[in-house]
């Protein structure tokens, strides 16, 4: 009697492990279908904390790249000011420079480049995948900016000029401590003295050193010049005269730049040698115009004559 009443038991046994092993395998696959988390990419972080994909870090490796050059246009690397010219390749952290009567192009981009004019000092600060950021040190710089996804940035004596899309923009920073900016394709920003201006096509605006920027104001369509000059007969070694411009105007005069006032005054000390003295004086707008006023100083010789002895006698017999 003793075996039948085991055999029930083990059958027991049996069932009741089959039922739990049914049960615990449910449970299993009830968490794998409805209690699965949702997976997360991670992006190790570079040793400075700051995020960095496999492009930004390969697009830092790229150069910039001089695709015309006239004149005299060098860069500044291992401690001296060496040669460039079309086709030259530059690295981030090079200055860039344009002699007088030079100017150059540099390439930042598949749509971005950047035309140096006369007297341009520019120092390559960064490109990446993102775009790219340059300081402006002295001189005026005409970027161009063809595709939505660039980004151009240009640092000026702590201003900074940013496009918003495509967008065809001039910067100038001038010897007096004056950083001008005009906007004529697309739209560009301006930030300067804790303020940042909107400059859309047609427009322009400064910021006086350490100060806000004016609000945009339309471009004129004439170069504004008036000279006040001296008496056109000197008789000392200078003469002084003085104008009025626009306030973010470059003004040479006899090729040499001039300070131009907060309001668009300047003056200027010329020296004169004996004879004729021609002077222009000339007025480039922000956006490329050009206005010039001349005139002639003489200065009268103040060596006495030459008197050469006459053949014939003093005087004649009547």
């Amino acid at each position: 009697m003793i075996k039948p009443s085991y055999k029930r038991t083990a059958g027991s046994v049996a069932l009741g492990v089959s039922v739990l092993a049914l049960l615990y395998g449910a449970t299993r696959l009830s968490r794998l279908l409805f209690e699965r988390p949702t997976s997360v990419a991670t992006v190790s972080p570079s040793p400075t904390g700051t995020a960095r994909t496999a492009p930004e870090a390969t697009a830092e490796a790229n150069i910039f790249q001089v695709i015309a050059a006239d004149g005299q246009v060098d860069a500044y690397r291992d401690g001296r000011w060496v040669a460039v010219q079309k086709g030259d390749l530059l690295s981030l952290q090079d200055i860039v420079r344009t002699t007088p009567g030079a100017s150059a192009v540099l390439r930042l981009g598949a749509a971005t480049e950047i035309d140096l004019r006369e007297k341009v000092e520019i120092r390559l600060d960064k490109l990446t995948a993102a775009g790219a950021i340059v300081d402006l040190r002295r001189g005026k710089v005409v970027a161009r900016v063809g595709a939505s996804g660039d980004n151009l940035e240009i640092t000026a004596r702590q201003t900074r000029t940013v496009n918003e899309g495509p967008a065809h923009f001039v910067v100038m920073a001038g010897e007096n401590g004056r950083v001008s900016v005009a906007s004529t394709g697309g739209r560009a920003r301006f930030a300067a003295g804790g303020k940042t201006v909107t400059l859309t096509e047609g427009t322009q605006t400064r910021a006086e050193d350490h100060q806000a920027p004016d609000d945009p104001e339309k471009i004129p369509e004439e170069v504004l010049l008036t000279v006040v000059w001296p008496a056109s007969e000197r008789h000392g070694e200078q003469a002084a005269l003085k104008g009025r411009a626009s306030a973010t105007s470059l003004v040479t005069v006899n090729g040499d730049a001039v300070a131009v006032g907060a309001d668009g005054a300047f003056a200027a000390t010329v020296s004169l040698k004996e004879g004729d003295n021609p002077i222009q004086v000339a007025a480039e707008s922000l956006t490329g115009g050009t206005r010039t006023a001349s005139k002639t100083l003489i200065r009268p010789s103040t060596r006495p004559p030459k008197l050469a002895p006459g053949r014939g006698p003093l005087w004649k017999k009547n």
